[in-house]
């Protein structure tokens, strides 16, 4: 049997995806992009980050919303 050493920030995605999968756990598709969409917004906020994001349904542009 062979072990593998996984590297700390490799777990520390796991845990996210897990604890993601967890709380998303019975939403609808709308419900989970939404719930990801706010995330996503918080933390860009929280670390006063101005990223571009891209619908990819419209191929528009949208600007995170920078705390002034």
């Amino acid at each position: 049997m062979i072990t593998l050493k996984l590297d700390k920030s490799l777990l520390e995605v796991f845990e996210w995806r897990e604890k993601s999968q967890t709380a998303c756990e019975g939403m609808s598709t709308a419900e989970r992009m939404n719930y990801i969409h706010q995330k996503a917004q918080a933390f860009m906020q929280r670390h006063h980050l101005n990223l571009v994001t891209m619908d990819s349904r419209s191929r528009s542009n949208h600007y995170s919303t920078k705390p002034v």
